[in-house]
């Protein structure tokens, strides 16, 4: 799993972002992962969900992008490779699907 940002979590905080995977993997075989640790615990208060996705994942066989936001977990399939998409193209992707740009910005720096 990589990070957003890099930040020690609590256990609970971490079970919940295991949760969160293991619904993902119910979907689909994504092989690049990336959540965002402040989606999951806050000043110490653990959030059991959020209002836009906090775990991105990327299947670079299937090119399937899988979201969850601890409530509901989705996927999209690309018509292209997701680091091929112009800035706007992202952008629009993003808003498109409900998605923080800076979040899928930094999924697609994994790739």
């Amino acid at each position: 799993m990589n990070f957003f940002r890099q930040r020690a979590l609590s256990a609970a905080a971490s079970d919940l972002i295991e949760f969160d995977a293991d619904s993902i993997r119910r979907l689909g075989k994504p092989d690049v992962w990336l959540a965002d640790p402040d989606a999951y615990e806050k000043n110490g208060r653990i959030l059991r969900d959020t209002d836009t996705p906090r775990m991105l994942a990327y299947s670079t066989k299937d090119r399937l992008l899988y979201a969850t936001d601890g409530c509901n977990s989705c996927s999209r399939r690309l018509r292209t490779d997701l680091k091929l998409l112009t800035p706007e193209e992202l952008k629009q992707f993003a808003e498109d699907n409900e998605l923080r740009t800076e979040l899928l910005a930094a999924l697609i720096a994994l790739l």
